[in-house]
């Protein structure tokens, strides 16, 4: 189950193949808000966060059956 987790959060973080700090920077350069881009980039990392402990939940499930 810890592969599984490992292989999500690099799958994700390669999903997007920039950084956070990219990412900041391309957003700030179309005129958005410093505040308004880091809170993007926040719930992005939620986003990514919240389907992978999702996933590991459904896979403990599964487990125990």
């Amino acid at each position: 189950m810890k592969k599984i987790i490992l292989m999500m959060v690099i799958a994700g973080t390669l999903a997007g193949c920039s950084t956070a700090a990219q990412r900041q920077a391309e957003c700030q350069s179309q005129g958005i808000s410093k505040d308004t881009c880091y809170l993007a980039e926040h719930n992005r990392q939620d986003s990514i966060n919240n389907a992978a402990m999702k996933q590991a939940m459904e896979n403990a499930n599964e487990a125990v059956k």
